[in-house]
């Protein structure tokens, strides 16, 4: 039995190396090509704006409670116990609005980021499914996929579907 099984091994990996020589593998960066062509530019430039002004009111909370806290601070001998106690409450409170305001934050730029890229990697798909047919590529992988070490510079193709991409993305604005 063991020596079927070791038969068997020793063929397919035989097999296997006879077709890897007519294989025709391509690799692309999605990261890459999100980053450079056009339309994952223009989402980049949205996201980084809504990011920016999310930080801005957050950053604006963040000043209104630390202003809180020094004039407590500063005003805290001159309290009673109960306005004190009272005091803590209210910035304890405020610390927890600035928490969820912060999840808050967080659980948009996700949704944002998605509704931005989705589309995006929607159509690189299509994109990427044509050129393969026509250019006659049996496997495409993704660069950044875990077990993938190297990758030599013959077989990446990122560069080509970021202007194949640009391309379509174009045509599709004009119709």
């Amino acid at each position: 039995m063991k020596k079927l099984l070791l038969f068997f091994i020793i063929f397919s990996l035989s097999f296997g190396t006879a077709l890897a020589e007519n294989l025709k593998i391509g690799v692309i960066d999605l990261q890459k090509v999100v980053r450079s062509s056009k339309a994952g530019q223009e989402a980049m430039t949205q996201l980084q704006a809504k990011f920016e002004k999310l930080k801005k009111q957050l950053e604006a909370k963040q000043k209104e409670i630390a202003a809180f806290k020094a004039e407590f601070e500063k005003k805290a001998p001159l309290l009673s116990e109960e306005a004190r106690a009272e005091k803590q409450r209210e910035y304890q409170k405020m610390i927890r609005e600035f928490r969820a305001q912060q999840e808050d934050a967080q659980y948009e730029m996700k949704e944002a980021e998605k509704k931005a890229l989705q589309p995006i990697f929607k159509d690189l798909e299509k994109v990427i499914k044509e050129m393969a047919q026509k250019e006659g590529y049996d496997l495409i992988i993704e660069k950044n996929m875990p077990g993938v070490y190297w990758v030599s510079p013959g077989v990446e193709i990122t560069q080509h579907v970021i202007e194949l991409y640009d391309q379509y993305r174009s045509s599709k604005a004009e119709k």
